[in-house]
């Protein structure tokens, strides 16, 4: 399972950035602020992060129709996609891809021209 296994983040461009775009706002400096990731691939993926004193949690088989829940807790429908192993969900306001690239978790969240990325390494 390409995917599987739990990520800490190691480090990330823009945040603050993508946060402002998203229209949240927060004062906090999430700079030093341990990010979690936990993926689990079989059948379908769980993918679940913990940030901000929150842990968000979603579930979904590739190419179906999933309801997914936003890190606000907006729920909405979308189909998840894998093309090249690269995990793509679009969401409500922006765009998240996940790929596996040396044994770590590149994450890309692009919302207009603003681009988040995020690098975490593999801990199990």
């Amino acid at each position: 399972m390409a995917f599987t296994g739990k990520y800490v983040l190691e480090s990330q461009e823009n945040y603050e950035d993508f946060l402002k775009a998203l229209e949240i706002k927060d004062d906090k400096d999430h700079s030093n602020e341990e990010i979690v990731t936990d993926i689990y691939q079989n059948d379908s993926f769980r993918l679940t992060k913990f940030l901000m004193n929150k842990t968000w949690n979603n579930t979904f088989l590739i190419g179906k129709e999933s309801e997914l829940e936003t890190l606000d807790g907006e729920k909405f429908k979308t189909t998840v996609t894998l093309e090249g192993g690269k995990l793509k969900i679009q969401f409500p306001k922006y765009l998240y891809t996940a790929e596996i690239v040396d044994d770590k978790l590149l994450e890309v969240n692009t919302i207009g021209a603003v681009t988040n990325k995020m690098v975490s390494k593999k801990t199990e």
